[in-house]
C-alpha cells in the first residue's frame, strides 16, 4: 500500500480506555495515517455516531468493547435492536455482528480488524464468525498492525450475505500465497488446532 493511498484513509479507533485508543491513533499516524482522518470512539454508541456523521474507511476496536454510563439512559429509539440484543453489545466482535447485520448500519461493508488478549483464543473464531476482516493480538506494535491493514487494502475478500452470516468471506485462498504468507498460515492454522473454543 502506497503511502499516498494512507493519506486518504480515514480510521476508527475504538476502546473503553482513552489511553490505549490514544495509542492505536498514535502508531497509526507514525505509519502515516494523517492525524485528523483518525478518530477515536470510548464504546460503540460514540462510534455509532461517528460513523453516521462522517466517512470512515476503516474500524480497530477492542474486543472488550463495554457502553460508556453516559449513553445507558438513551430512548429505546436510538438503540439498533440485534440478534446479540440491545445495540450496544457487550464486546466488540457484537459491535462488528451489528455493524454486519443491522438494518440501521451506517456501512456493512467497512473493514474491521480486531485487537484482543493473547490468551483468549475463542475470541478468534467468535469475532471471525460475526463479520470481522482481521484479528490482531495484544500488545499491538506498528509492523503487525500494518501488515493487517496492507492486507485489507492489498487482498480484499469478497463480501459474503447469507442467511447466517454477514462478512468477508472466511475462507482464505490455498496456494499462490504473497511472500512469508505461507509460513505464516502454517502458524496460524497451529494455533488453532491446539485451541479450545468454550462452549
Amino acid at each position: 500500500m502506497a503511502i499516498a493511498t494512507i493519506k486518504n484513509i480515514s480510521v476508527l479507533v475504538l476502546d473503553n480506555e482513552q489511553k490505549i485508543a490514544n495509542l492505536v491513533k498514535d502508531v497509526l499516524v507514525a505509519l502515516s495515517f494523517p492525524d485528523r482522518l483518525v478518530f477515536t470512539a470510548s464504546d460503540g454508541y460514540e462510534g455509532l455516531e461517528i460513523l453516521r456523521k462522517t466517512p470512515i474507511d476503516l474500524i480497530i476496536t477492542d474486543w472488550e468493547l463495554h457502553p460508556n454510563e453516559k449513553y445507558s439512559k438513551l430512548v429505546k429509539s436510538a438503540i439498533i435492536r440485534t440478534r446479540w440484543g440491545d445495540f450496544p453489545p457487550t464486546n466488540g466482535a457484537n459491535f462488528v455482528d451489528c455493524l454486519r447485520t443491522s438494518s440501521k448500519s451506517p456501512n456493512r461493508f467497512i473493514p474491521v480488524i480486531m485487537l484482543t488478549g493473547p490468551t483468549q483464543s475463542n475470541h478468534i473464531y467468535y469475532a471471525r464468525d460475526c463479520g470481522v476482516n482481521e484479528i490482531l493480538m495484544k500488545p499491538i506494535n506498528a509492523a503487525d498492525l500494518a501488515r493487517r491493514i496492507i492486507a485489507i487494502a492489498d487482498h480484499p475478500r469478497d463480501f459474503i450475505v447469507s442467511p447466517n452470516y454477514r462478512g468477508p468471506d472466511r475462507r482464505r485462498k490455498v496456494g499462490n500465497l504473497p511472500e512469508g504468507m505461507e509460513e505464516r498460515r502454517k502458524v496460524d492454522m497451529k494455533i488453532f488446532k491446539n485451541t479450545t473454543i468454550a462452549s
